[in-house]
C-alpha cells in the first residue's frame, strides 16, 4: 500500500510535468524519480489536500482514500508526498509523534480494509 501511494506521488509529478509543456532532460527525470524529494514545485494547498483522492488515477485506492477524514489525510499527504517524519509532522500539527504514527497507521489500515472489500 506504502509503494502504491509513493507511485501515485510520482504519477502526479509527471501529469505536472505535461502541463509545463517542456520535455525535461532525460538525466534530470532519471535523477527526479531516483529521488523524489525534488518533487517540491509540486505541493498541494490544505483545500487540495482535503480532497486527495481527486489526484489519485488508481481509482479503487481513490475511493479507499475518500473514506478518511481530513486530519488523516493531511497526515498521510505530509508523510507519503512532503516525505516528513512522525516529529516533523507532529511538530506542524501540534499532535506527538505517538499520535501522527497511530493516526497514520490506522488510515493505512482503514484504505487497506476499503482497498480489499471492492
Amino acid at each position: 500500500m506504502q509503494q502504491v501511494l509513493r507511485n501515485e506521488r510520482i504519477n502526479i509529478y509527471r501529469k505536472h510535468l505535461k502541463d509545463v509543456k517542456e520535455t525535461p532532460l532525460e538525466d534530470w527525470l532519471l535523477e527526479e524519480i531516483a529521488e523524489p524529494g525534488h518533487l517540491e514545485d509540486f505541493v498541494l494547498t490544505d483545500e487540495e489536500i482535503a480532497h486527495l483522492e481527486s489526484f489519485i488515477e488508481n481509482e479503487r485506492l481513490a475511493t479507499a482514500i475518500a473514506t478518511l477524514s481530513i486530519a488523516d489525510k493531511m497526515v498521510l499527504y505530509q508523510y507519503y508526498f512532503s516525505e516528513l517524519n512522525d516529529v516533523e509532522i507532529g511538530s506542524r500539527t501540534g499532535k506527538t509523534s505517538q499520535g501522527v504514527n497511530k493516526r497514520r497507521r490506522r488510515a493505512i489500515a482503514r484504505i487497506k480494509k476499503v482497498y480489499e472489500s471492492m
